[in-house]
């Protein structure tokens, strides 16, 4: 009996051993793996998925769906390898040719065996229940989100960019209900107590920008240059929708001029539709057809402040953009995500331009671009541009802000490079040949290199390929009152021994007298000849113009000038660029915070420019919270909400005074402060000009019950009872938890995120976070920090792709303590092989808080 034993077990590992030398290893992986990727792009092709799901407003029944897959292969000598990331149970059959074959679901695959499919034309016929990963499912509506790689855990398919198919969409959906797709809606039909809606087949796109949705929404329609846009929304406040409709569509409308007349290609594709989510995930999101939104990016209050009206038109740009740049051509692999965004944000920033006349757009650029990539790329996680990316299932690591904010401002260098005609003709270039297929970021480069002296591989490979930015500083040598030399030097890349060639602009101030000096930086040691003989200067910016992109270091003179007299530059964009140098340097141990603070609160009254102010109180804020002490709070804050409420109180217009509430009611803490909180949330104080939101009532009461406020919890619940919007009352219902004054409750509350079901909405969790982790409550959330850190790796492979870092975020951003700096370390040096991309989104969330433990206890 031992014998036959032996021989089964023998002849079992022989087997296993056979299938597994047949099999290919990228198909016993779970993912979708570089080389998997790569085979399938080379064999398969010619793809169109005819799809259906059954869709019922109970939460608790399955997803019914049907999947016809046609495709061409051209080797069927290796297994077909389809993606299908569920339980192997929801797979009920697949069929070839009218018959049932063998498959199964393994590592979030499909495997068909050789042998079984033909060379050339194949049609699979799949049922299966929809996996619900990626379907956002509530009471009312569904939405799909399928970016990076999961339309895959809804149904099977290839899940990689550059295998584009066309898809054939039907829904059956509740009566009651509306759907919207990718393509036009070609038939709606009654059956029973059902709709079931049927849409025209897509052009070829990729697996990430297939969507619907579903539920109950309102429909609003017009036609503008000829094309009919259709809006989908849930906001019940019928003046709120009048207020902003007539601006929404006009600002989508503008977005598609432009791009038509940039490109010279018409909008690609047949429909031009956009929904309006509740606590949508991202601020966007470009599926073809049907772009997604968050509602309240979109739908304004009327309090809203210019840096809201701007993103909302930047926001809307970016998303149009994508219809050419992203979903006309699209990465081929997802390690060049980079190259879809980059230039939705560039082209967003060019379309807005026209839209706001009144608005400085070079000091809007800087103010949307620099300070936010700065605050990845000056961090131990900096990573570069582009990235390694080996499988797909890593793919939502690679989002920051080093993509979407540092990258436009380096294509802008390289338009600046090449010239503005040259950069235009190649990207049209580029466009026409890539169309409806998939491109590399080295195919561009290979076409804008034909239309410029300049070595555009040697300038990517520093500025694309490799991590962190430049630093750079000022050698001055001056003759009495003269300047004898003035040389800008730039420390080279840390990885090779290249330059961050770009062009900047030098300023010298000396009284009223300005001289700008245009400058290409090409090495380790630049001379500004034109510089030699003019005044000793009052201070010098070596990025005037702020188009230049790294530490511009000041020097001890500039440093000290602005500090003092910042206010009385005239030009707005020296003041954002010196505002933005003295930040960096106090970031860099060479400005003391009390220091920056003082010259924040002399400046502030003067300050004219919103774009500056707006960004004055981000700095403003982060001194006070970071970098102050509880103590050193106690004592500014009688002082800074004087400021504050004097500068709201005779403020021009709502916008500007909406901000500078928003800045006092963030950093209030005098009795004082909160009385008068107190007093406008209960509408027993109004403030001339400004007109509060439902939404501003919540974050009052939020903020009070932070603070302990006498009777919070009954001041929360009748905010809960009185709040109409269904939508933000079951946000703040959930929240409300994270708020308590009873420790017990926000432990419990912290405890109930480790299960994934409790994080379905995840911008009410990011929220709660921040309420968990405020400075306020700091020592107490202290003990949240390590758990936090051991949960992300469930976080990054159950959420979408900007969570992980929001998590991040929300756990440490209200921390400044040595112990809570040293919680991340040790957890850091005890996980030695912690993934890689995680660990640098550690590091980038973790900065400020490892600079704030540094300065603030030293």
């Amino acid at each position: 009996m031992r014998k036959v034993l032996h021989l089964v077990i023998f002849l079992l590992t022989v087997y296993s051993s056979a299938l597994a030398q047949d099999l290919p290893n990228y198909e016993l992986v779970s993912g979708v793996s570089l080389e998997l990727a790569k085979h399938r792009a080379t064999t398969i092709s010619n793809v169109k998925y005819t799809l259906h799901f059954k869709i019922t407003d109970t939460l608790t029944t399955p997803i019914v769906g049907s999947l016809k897959l046609e495709f061409e292969l051209n080797d069927n000598s290796k297994s077909l390898v389809l993606d299908f990331n569920v339980a192997s149970e929801n797979l009920i059959s697949v069929e070839y040719e009218d018959k049932i074959i063998p498959a199964k679901v393994n590592n979030g695959h499909i495997l068909i065996t050789p042998g079984i499919l033909e060379k050339g034309t194949n049609s699979l016929s799949l049922k299966f229940i929809a996996g619900e990963n990626a379907l956002n499912r509530n009471q009312e509506y569904l939405y799909t989100l399928f970016v990076p790689d999961r339309a895959s855990t809804a149904f099977p398919c290839f899940d990689q960019p550059d295998i584009k198919g066309r898809y054939k969409l039907t829904l059956e959906i509740p009566e009651s209900w509306i759907a919207v797709a990718n393509g036009k809606m070609a038939n709606k039909l009654f059956t029973g107590n059902n709709h079931f809606y049927e849409f025209n087949e897509t052009p070829p796109i990729s697996t990430y920008l297939f969507a619907f949705v579903v539920g109950k929404f309102k429909e609003i329609s017009t036609h503008k240059d000829g094309r009919k846009l259709t809006m989908y929304h849930r906001e019940p406040d019928s003046v709120k929708v009048e207020r902003n409709t007539f601006e929404i569509f006009d600002l989508h409308a503008s977005s598609l001029r432009w791009l038509e007349e940039y490109t010279q290609i018409p909008m690609p594709f047949e429909k031009f539709e956009f929904v309006l989510i509740p606590s949508f995930q991202y601020g966007g999101m470009e599926h073809v057809g049907s772009i997604l939104y968050r509602s309240s990016s979109l739908m304004l209050n009327q309090s809203a402040t210019q840096n809201q009206m701007l993103n909302r038109a930047s926001l809307i740009a970016h998303e149009t953009a994508h219809m050419w740049f992203g979903n006309l051509v699209t990465m081929k692999w997802f390690n060049d995500v980079w190259l879809k965004e980059v230039f939705a944000n560039f082209m967003g920033a060019k379309i807005v331009n026209p839209s706001f006349p009144e608005i400085n757009h070079n000091l809007r650029f800087l103010m949307a671009h620099h300070p936010v990539a700065y605050s990845e790329d000056r961090t131990k996680g900096a990573h570069p541009i582009q990235q390694k990316l080996d499988n797909l299932k890593d793919a939502g690591t690679l989002y920051g802000r080093i993509i979407y904010q540092k990258s436009p401002i380096v294509m802008q260098q390289l338009e600046k490079l090449m010239g503005e005609e040259q950069f235009r003709e190649g990207l049209q270039e580029y466009l026409e040949i890539y169309s409806f297929s998939n491109a590399v970021w080295d195919d561009l480069i290979s076409i804008l290199d034909q239309r410029t002296d300049k070595d555009l591989r040697a300038w990517s490979e520093v500025w694309v390929k490799e991590s962190g930015m430049p630093s750079i500083s000022l050698s001055l040598i001056t003759d009495g009152n003269r300047i004898k030399s003035l040389k800008l030097k730039q420390r080279k890349s840390p990885v090779k021994d290249n330059i961050w060639q770009q062009k900047t602009e030098v300023v010298l101030v000396k009284g009223d007298s300005i001289k700008r000096i245009q400058l290409e930086i090409t090495g380790k040691t630049n001379d500004v000849a034109e510089a030699v003989g003019w005044y000793k200067p009052d201070f010098i910016l070596s990025n005037g113009d702020g188009l230049g992109y790294g530490f511009f270091t000041l020097g001890k003179f500039s440093r000290e000038f602005l500090l003092k007299n910042i206010s009385s530059i005239k030009d707005p964009m020296l003041r954002g660029v010196g505002w933005i140098s003295l930040y960096e340097e106090m970031l860099n141990g060479q400005v003391a915070p009390d220091k920056l603070m003082a010259t924040i609160i002399d400046a502030l009254p003067q300050e004219n420019e919103a774009l500056n102010s707006q960004n004055i109180l981000g700095y403003l804020n982060t001194i006070y919270w970071k970098f102050y002490k509880p103590k050193q709070r106690r004592v500014i804050a009688p002082q800074l909400e004087n400021t504050l409420w004097k500068i709201m109180d005779t403020a021009p217009g709502a916008s500007a005074k909406s901000a500078y509430f928003r800045a006092y009611k963030a950093l209030a803490l005098s009795e004082e402060a909160l009385t008068r909180l107190k007093m406008i949330w209960e509408r027993d104080l109004y403030i001339d000009g400004l007109i509060l939101s439902e939404r501003d009532y919540i974050s009052i009461a939020c903020e009070l019950a932070l603070r302990s406020a006498p009777n919070s919890e009954e001041m929360m619940l009748k905010q809960i009872n009185d709040t109409q919007n269904p939508d933000l009352k079951d946000r703040l219902t959930f929240v409300l938890p994270a708020l308590s004054d009873d420790q017990n409750v926000r432990d419990n509350f912290f405890e109930s995120l480790r299960n994934p079901v409790n994080r379905h909405y995840e911008p009410w969790v990011v929220e709660s976070l921040g309420y968990l982790h405020h400075p306020l409550r700091a020592k107490s959330s202290e003990k949240y920090i390590r758990p936090s850190l051991e949960l992300l790796e469930e976080i990054q492979r159950t959420g979408d792709i900007f969570f992980p870092k929001q998590w991040l975020i929300g756990t440490l951003s209200g921390h400044q303590s040595k112990s809570a700096a040293n919680t991340v370390k040790k957890f850091l040096k005890e996980n030695p092989e912690y993934p890689y991309k995680l660990k640098n989104k550690v590091l980038q969330a973790a900065d400020m808080l490892f600079r704030a433990s540094d300065i603030v206890h030293m």
